[in-house]
């Protein structure tokens, strides 16, 4: 379901219960609709709700009434295919202007944290006057220091600039949205008290899960990325060793969908001296031997592959998905998206971005590092964006609209590029970083980058419960993290 037809269906629950005088909460809302895409009219549910609400006095309908009113998920249909919620497609720009990209980021992110800001004492930039206690919302044009060590902001709307002083303790970075509480000085500076960022909601829909019987079974997901088929790193016995344990495993539980965060291949002539590194010489048969590999897995997973940076796509974000000159190597049980992409698998909806802003985050935030991938994703979810520094390591391809908007707020935020290994969740949001299947090459020893190879998260979806497997020993000596 994509997110109009969604959103109609949300205003008509709303306004079907509203008639029978009834209010519904919003995770209520979300749990009928989760119920609706599984094939239970509204009317069927409002009906069993309606009649079992009638001997109570309530008024106001929760998720948790709800659990013991609708019927159990029936465990014994298939596991269903992904929804791709949010996919780029690629094609030619309708609107080539950075300055529509930027405002498209603006209005969106501003509009967020607007809503957490005193509605009356907000103001655009020109109209401030000294003396005054205002909020405004702006881009962050430049970031420098103060002589006494504060933060140089200048920050900047549709209406103009403005200088604000920010105590040192806040984390700026350039292009990014934020809201200022603050006094302006005579002299046309503006000294903030506070820092407001867009940021994910502390109740996410990542606390909503459909009700389980003892009978029926979880749904698992497997989240892997950055493969470098056609590097002579590759990890194969790794690759096999993962393999026969998601064969085994699948036998026992059930394990619906592999999600795959980028870098499939290892491309050709993506940093110098790379043709030193590589096993296969031909993009086309780089993307076969994948396709190969992905093969030996079960045929009742659906894969979901979005590409990377050393992918054979463009290099500017929102990268689409692989052409169909590729795809077409791959089984039908395959979905390709863009980078970023929504999608949702089982009642989670997930987040795929390889993550080539992670460079940017490192150089920007002395603090973050690659070995802590998950810190650099939360500093996304804060700022409600994938990629949101312009100009360095992520290149941009606009198109009127700003894809790395984090909209809607996912339940698992599944990324790759760093090749190490990171979990963790932030306001109830999972972040996963799933490490690489390439070991160390010559180039990335220059760079003392040091590789976890060979490692797969299992998420149970219900719960967001996860597990690492371990695959870079031998076949006889995998295990659990």
């Amino acid at each position: 379901m994509g997110d109009a037809r969604r959103r109609e269906v949300e205003i008509e629950i709303v306004k079907k219960f509203a008639r029978l005088g009834y209010q519904v909460q919003p995770d209520a809302v979300d749990l009928l609709v989760r119920y609706n895409e599984q094939g239970i009219a509204l009317d069927t549910l409002s009906e069993m709700v309606v009649k079992s609400l009638k001997a109570s006095t309530a008024f106001v309908i929760s998720c948790e009434q709800l659990s013991d009113i609708l019927p159990q998920r029936d465990s014994g249909k298939a596991i269903p295919p992904p929804d791709i919620i949010k996919s780029f497609n690629g094609g030619e720009s309708k609107n080539s202007d950075f300055l529509a990209h930027f405002i498209s980021r603006y209005e969106e992110l501003s509009g967020i944290i607007k809503k957490r800001l005193n509605c009356s004492q907000i103001r655009s930039v020109r109209n401030l006057k000294s003396g005054d206690e205002v909020s405004v919302v702006g881009m962050v044009s430049s970031v420098n220091k103060t002589a006494r060590g504060n933060l140089l902001v200048d920050l900047e709307d549709p209406s103009g600039h403005i200088p604000v002083v920010i105590p040192p303790n806040n984390e700026i970075i350039p292009d990014e949205v934020i809201g200022i509480t603050g006094t302006l000085s005579e002299s046309g500076y503006l000294f903030a008290h506070r820092v407001v960022y867009p940021d994910v909601p502390i109740h996410s829909s990542s606390q909503i899960s459909l009700p389980l019987t003892a009978s029926s079974s979880p749904i698992y997901a497997v989240f892997i990325s950055d493969m470098h088929v056609g590097s002579e790193a590759f990890r194969e016995d790794a690759w096999y060793s993962f393999v026969d344990w998601l064969k085994e495993e699948s036998e026992r539980i059930n394990i619906g969908y592999l999600l795959i965060a980028g870098d499939i291949v290892d491309g050709i002539g993506v940093y110098p001296g790379q043709e030193n590194d590589l096993a296969i010489m031909d993009i086309e048969e780089q993307y076969r031997s994948a396709a190969r590999y992905l093969s030996s897995l079960p045929e009742d997973l659906h894969v979901v592959i979005s590409p990377g940076n050393h992918d054979a796509v463009r290099s500017a974000e929102p990268q689409p998905p692989l052409h169909t000159r590729f795809q077409r190597f791959f089984a039908p049980n395959t979905y390709f998206v863009s980078n970023p992409a929504y999608v949702r698998i089982g009642d989670r909806v997930v987040l795929m971005y390889h993550g080539q802003s992670f460079d940017d985050f490192v150089n920007s935030v002395s603090r973050l590092n690659y070995s802590k991938p998950e810190d650099m994703m939360i500093e996304m979810l804060r700022r409600r964006h994938v990629a949101p520094i312009y100009g360095n390591s992520v290149s941009i391809y606009p198109n009127g609209h700003d894809y790395g908007v984090i909209n809607p707020v996912p339940d698992i935020i599944h990324c790759g590029h760093t090749h190490t290994v990171g979990m963790a969740k932030y306001r109830n949001v999972l972040v996963l970083n799933s490490g690489t299947w390439q070991s160390q090459t010559g180039y990335q020893k220059k760079r003392d980058i040091t590789p976890v190879v060979g490692c797969a998260i299992l998420v149970e979806l219900t719960q967001l419960k996860t597990r690492v497997m371990d695959f870079s020993n031998d076949r006889r000596n995998k295990r659990e993290k």
